[in-house]
C-alpha cells in the first residue's frame, strides 16, 4: 500500500489522504483546517496528478473532513463518491453552509479567491455519490482486477463510517473518526473482529487518559448540576455546541433533564447551523435505525431563536440556556458573541461539551483563571472573567484505551497512526511499541509504502 497524508499542517484539519492499494489509486475525505482560510485552508490535491483517482471515501461530515470536497472531485471528475445514506443527506446542507460563511469570508478577510467553489462545482460532486451501505461490500473493478469495499458503522455522528478495503485477500483497515459508546442520539461503532493486514487509526485522544470519576454518565449529571446551580442564582448558561452531532445530542439531554424534573423550566435558546440540521437528522432517523432522534424535541423542549437584542458585550435580555454554535468558541460566531456578553456576571456560566483546539477562543478561555481579563479580540471587548468556566469530558472520539484494545483485537501487521496531535500520535506509537506491534507515525506530504 502507498500513503500519503495530504494535510500540510499535520495532526488535525484539513484531513485528505491519498492511498494506492494495487492499480487503484483513491482518497479519503477531504476537508478544510478551521484554524485556517482560503488556500491554506485545504489539503495538497497537488499531489495527485488530475484525473488519476479511481474513486473517493467519505467517513462523516465535519467540515474538517468535507470541506474541500467539491475541490478535489472537480479534479477527479471521472471517480465516484462512497458515502453512507446518512452522509448524502448532510453533505448538502453542510458545503452549502461552507460556500455561504466562504462568501462572507472574502470581504472579512480580504481573501480574493475566495469562495473556493461554487453551485456548480456542488452539483458535479452530488451527481457522483454513490451510497453505499452498512456491511454490504460493494466491489470496484478496473482493468480486470477488483476491490471490495466495505463501510462499517462508526458512532462519532451521524453517518460516520469506518471502511475496509480488500484487495487480494489481504485487509486495509480505515477507522476514520470513531466512537464506541453509544449516544442518546446515536449507536455506538460497530466495527469488524477480522484480522486485518494494515489499521489506518485516528488518534485524536491520545493525550486524554480518562479518569474513573470522568466517565460520561458522571460528566452528564455533573454537567446538568452546574446548569442548575447557575440558573437558581440568577445567572444563564452558554453551552458552545458543534451542529453537527453535538447540538442534537444536547437537545435530548437537556429535554430529557427537564422531563425528569433535573432541571427547572427555563428558556432553551438555540440558533446556526446545528438547528437547520435537526430536520436533517430527523430525516434520517426514519431510514437509518443507529440514529434515534426527533425533532419533536424542539416542541418539548420549548426552544426558541435567538433574542434580536442581543449585542456583544452588553448584559443578555432574558435568562436562559443558550445552545448555540460555534463548539470551540470560533471569532464571529453566536457562542463568541454571547460569551463577551456573559463574562463579568458571576451568575454565569459558559460550558465547554467538546474538543475546543488551544489556539480558538474556547481554548484559550479554558486556560484563563478566574479575575483574569480576556480579549474579545474581533468585537474590541476586554471582559475580566467572573463567569462560571468548566469543560466536560462529552468527547465524540473513543478514548485511547478503547482504540488501543481495538487494534490488538485485530491484529494488524502494521498500524498506521492517523488524524491527531503530535503528542497524541507519540502516545499511542509508544504503546504499540510496548506491545511489540509495527507502528508508523507519518510526516505529512511524504508518501510511504506500507
Amino acid at each position: 500500500m502507498i500513503f500519503q497524508d495530504l494535510n500540510p499542517h499535520g495532526g488535525i484539519g484539513a484531513n485528505c489522504t491519498y492511498v494506492k492499494i494495487g492499480p487503484f489509486q483513491f482518497a479519503i475525505d477531504s476537508g478544510l483546517h478551521p484554524k485556517h482560510a482560503g488556500n491554506k485552508s485545504v489539503p495538497r490535491h497537488d499531489r495527485i496528478p488530475p484525473g488519476e483517482l479511481d474513486f473517493i471515501l467519505l467517513t462523516h461530515c465535519h467540515l474538517d473532513h468535507l470541506g474541500s470536497l467539491p475541490l478535489l472531485s472537480r479534479l477527479h471528475p471521472q471517480a465516484p463518491l462512497f458515502l453512507s445514506y446518512p452522509s448524502s443527506i448532510l453533505i448538502r446542507r453542510m458545503l452549502s453552509n461552507s460556500l455561504a460563511v466562504m462568501k462572507r469570508q472574502r470581504s472579512e478577510l480580504n481573501l480574493p479567491e475566495l469562495p473556493l467553489y461554487g453551485r456548480s462545482d456542488l452539483g458535479a460532486l452530488y451527481d457522483r455519490m454513490e451510497i453505499i451501505s452498512i456491511e454490504d461490500p460493494v466491489v470496484f473493478e478496473k482493468n480486470g482486477e477488483s476491490i471490495e469495499i466495505t463501510a462499517y458503522h462508526a458512532g462519532h455522528v451521524a453517518g460516520a463510517v469506518s471502511f475496509d478495503l480488500k484487495y487480494e485477500g489481504k485487509h486495509t483497515f480505515f477507522t476514520g473518526d470513531v466512537l464506541f459508546h453509544g449516544l442518546r442520539t446515536l449507536q455506538g461503532a460497530q466495527l469488524p473482529n477480522h484480522p486485518v493486514d494494515v489499521l489506518v487509526m485516528e488518534t485524536t485522544r491520545g493525550m486524554s487518559e480518562r479518569p474513573a470519576d470522568k466517565q460520561r454518565e458522571a460528566e452528564i449529571v455533573q454537567l446538568l448540576l452546574d446548569i442548575r446551580k447557575c440558573l437558581k442564582r440568577g445567572g444563564s448558561v452558554l453551552l458552545p455546541v458543534f451542529a453537527l452531532g453535538r447540538m442534537q445530542e444536547m437537545l435530548v439531554l437537556l429535554d430529557e433533564a427537564r422531563r425528569k424534573k433535573a432541571l427547572p423550566p427555563t428558556p432553551v435558546f438555540c440558533s446556526g447551523l446545528g438547528m437547520d440540521l435537526v430536520n436533517h437528522i430527523h430525516q434520517i432517523s426514519q431510514n437509518f435505525n443507529r440514529v434515534n432522534f426527533s425533532r419533536k424535541v424542539l416542541r418539548s423542549l420549548g426552544a426558541q431563536p435567538l433574542p434580536r437584542r442581543i449585542q456583544a458585550g452588553e448584559p443578555l435580555p432574558m435568562q436562559g440556556i443558550y445552545l448555540v454554535s460555534s463548539g470551540m468558541m470560533v471569532e464571529n460566531t453566536p457562542s463568541y458573541m454571547l460569551a463577551s456578553s456573559m463574562m463579568e456576571d458571576d451568575r454565569n456560566g459558559i460550558f465547554f461539551v467538546g474538543y475546543c483546539d488551544p489556539n480558538t477562543p474556547g481554548g484559550q478561555l479554558l486556560e484563563c483563571q478566574p479575575g483574569d481579563e480576556f480579549l474579545f479580540e474581533e468585537v474590541d471587548i476586554l471582559a475580566q472573567i467572573r463567569a462560571s468556566i468548566k469543560k466536560y469530558d462529552l468527547s465524540g472520539h473513543a478514548d485511547r484505551e478503547e482504540l488501543l484494545a481495538f487494534a490488538q483485537s485485530v491484529s494488524p501487521r502494521k498500524i498506521v497512526l492517523h488524524h491527531g496531535d503530535p503528542e497524541a500520535r507519540a502516545w499511542f506509537f509508544s504503546e504499540f511499541e510496548k506491545l511489540n506491534l509495527p507502528v508508523l507515525d507519518p510526516e505529512p506530504l511524504i508518501e510511504y509504502e506500507v
